[in-house]
């Protein structure tokens, strides 16, 4: 609201005035300072220039306002100048573009050196969002609490079907890292969850009750132990799905795929009993297990495949260490700023264009980690189709990683 005074001779407002602004679910504090005039004799003007470097002092971000009708002033040279040694963040906001003739002359601003103007009018409300957009961008979401993320220990499921080595990996997992194990009992009277320590890191292995027991089963129980699967899958951040290499993967494995992704985990997939494949059809088997993945399962392109043997041992290291990596890209955090950079020419270009107008992505943040959450500000919730946003997730991998972890996003429809 008009809450400033606003009149046509320099220096009118001499009281700043404060208020607080909400946009887009974020809040930040605005403050409103006396005009700087520098060659004034005027007493009160000193005044108002020494209370303005102490809030400048206090504040995260300025803008200074510019003016389109006078151009560009020595002062407004001098202000830029002292902005500039003081380090500040702030951008550039030429006001009184109230026409594109006007617009047309803020470019002039750019002779101060900066790389980016924001032409308003503040009297016709024109151009105003997109520097709360910009604002905003700055100020990181209120997290939980730093701390409990911390206290958060991560808990990983072996899941797979019957007689493909889960209990043998799982010991081989203990042997490997010659761990004193506790057990803890799970959610169900019988469900044993399993404290493991790897790499000098506390895991939490869940319900391996099912896996220690589980020995010969039949039919009848089989649809019970899936329903156990996706219960532990749902308490657990990691995922390692295990199938047997002669087996291939199988409908029920695609089925626990899924869902493990559905659900958001981090998600590994392990080969077992490699031993038994002869040393040099090793590396065609691995070509054909990947093609498979990429032709059947492309939404898990971005899953690691591990060959292992749980009976020898063999590649449980690599194996601990793709475990420790992917937990690290489930926690992982990307700064608006990175994220911003590497969508610029999306989020600043009006790029897509469909019959009904265009779609706009004002800008990205993440919100969550574990697992890696992004919010999307865009003007067409509707027009943000699946197709597009694999694109924005591939640029996301691209950029930032994320291997082993599905990345969730939430859309959100920005009001003009």
């Amino acid at each position: 609201g008009h809450k400033a005074i606003v009149d046509d001779y320099p220096g009118v407002t001499r009281d700043m005035i404060e208020c607080n602004v909400t946009w887009l679910g974020k809040s930040f504090k605005l403050i409103d300072t006396g005009g700087i005039l520098y060659e004034n004799p005027d007493k009160i003007k000193q005044l108002v220039l020494k209370q303005i470097e102490e809030i400048l002092k206090k504040s995260d971000f300025v803008l200074f306002v510019v003016d389109a009708i006078a151009g560009l002033m020595p002062d407004d040279k001098k202000i830029y100048q002292y902005l500039k040694q003081s380090n500040k963040n702030f951008i550039v906001v030429v006001n009184k573009c109230d026409n594109d003739k006007l617009t047309n002359n803020a470019n002039e601003f750019y002779e101060l050196g900066v790389d980016k103007i924001f032409p308003v009018s503040a009297e016709h409300s024109i151009g105003l969002d997109s520097i709360l957009d910009h604002i905003i961008s700055l100020i990181p979401y209120k997290y939980t609490d730093k701390k409990e993320e911390e206290k958060k220990i991560t808990r990983i499921t072996i899941t797979g079907r019957e007689n493909v080595g889960k209990s043998s990996l799982f010991n081989a997992i203990i042997d490997e890292e010659r761990m004193i194990v506790t057990d803890i009992p799970g959610t169900t009277r019988d469900a044993i969850d399993t404290e493991v320590v790897i790499k000098n890191k506390k895991y939490i292995f869940v319900d391996t009750a099912g896996i220690k027991k589980r020995k010969n089963i039949n039919e009848k129980v089989l649809e019970y132990s899936i329903g156990r699967a996706f219960a532990n899958i749902k308490r657990s951040d990691i995922i390692i799905h295990v199938i047997d290499v002669l087996d291939g993967i199988l409908e029920i494995d695609k089925k626990i795929l899924g869902y493990i992704h559905e659900n958001y985990k981090g998600i590994i997939l392990v080969i077992n009993k490699w031993d038994i494949i002869s040393p040099k059809e090793r590396e065609n088997l691995e070509e054909k297990y990947l093609d498979y993945i990429k032709k059947h399962l492309p939404f898990l392109d971005f899953m690691p495949v591990v060959f292992i043997s749980a009976l020898k041992k063999m590649n449980i290291e690599k194996l601990l260490d793709i475990v420790i990596k992917v937990e690290n890209q489930y926690n992982h955090r990307v700064p608006t700023s990175s994220l911003n950079r590497a969508f610029n020419d999306i989020i600043y270009n009006k790029t897509v264009t469909g019959k009904s107008g265009h779609l706009r992505i004002y800008y990205m943040t993440q919100v969550k980690i574990a697992p890696p959450t992004f919010v999307i500000f865009t003007n067409r919730k509707e027009k943000l189709n699946d197709s597009y946003l694999r694109y924005i997730e591939g640029k996301i991998r691209d950029n930032f990683g994320f291997e082993g972890v599905s990345i969730k996003f939430k859309i959100k429809q920005k009001e003009k």
